[in-house]
């Protein structure tokens, strides 16, 4: 607390103020980073004109949010609670998507008791793309690091079509 305050330019007293310990300090930053990711991802979500084009769009916004400053980003997911809201919204926000795109998978009745396809779809998309994410920011700095486009465009695909969207021509099969 006593380096947060000092690189604040105040005094631990005034953190104190507005939180009771460090763990509240670290829930309210966690809480507004996330809150931001939060707004970014819907905005892309939103303004893509298709829905594939709304998950890759998501899927590097993410990305670039994430890598632009891991150590916010490791700060904010390492409390639970934190990023239990952050995969909470982000599964009601693509299963709303996914029910709009493909209606098939929603059901009449899709109360807590009965989750629809489209829920369990959405909350498996979020921990896939939270995954791969995470292992691409932690390899910065590795000479075949895949770009944040190219990474997102992949698992777009995966999410959508599985690891046959993957082209025989990059990998041919062997004999």
């Amino acid at each position: 607390m006593e380096e947060i305050a000092s690189h604040a330019g105040t005094s631990k007293s005034v953190f104190y103020r507005y939180f009771n310990d460090k763990q509240g300090l670290q829930q309210a930053v966690a809480q507004a980073s996330i809150d931001f990711m939060e707004t970014e991802l819907k905005k892309a979500g939103k303004s893509a004109p298709s829905a594939r084009d709304g998950l890759y769009t998501m899927v590097l916004v993410y990305l670039q949010l994430a890598n632009s400053s891991p150590n916010v980003y490791n700060f904010s997911t390492a409390i639970p609670t934190g990023m239990n809201i952050f995969r909470q919204n982000m599964a009601r926000f693509l299963q709303r998507a996914v029910e709009h795109v493909f209606p098939h998978y929603k059901n009449a009745d899709s109360t807590a008791a009965n989750k629809n396809l489209a829920y369990y779809w959405a909350v498996a998309a979020v921990g896939f793309v939270r995954a791969a994410g995470e292992e691409w920011i932690a390899e910065t700095g590795y000479p075949t690091r895949l770009s944040a486009e190219e990474l997102a465009h992949r698992i777009a695909n995966w999410l959508l079509v599985g690891l046959e969207s993957q082209s025989t021509e990059e990998h041919p099969q062997e004999d």
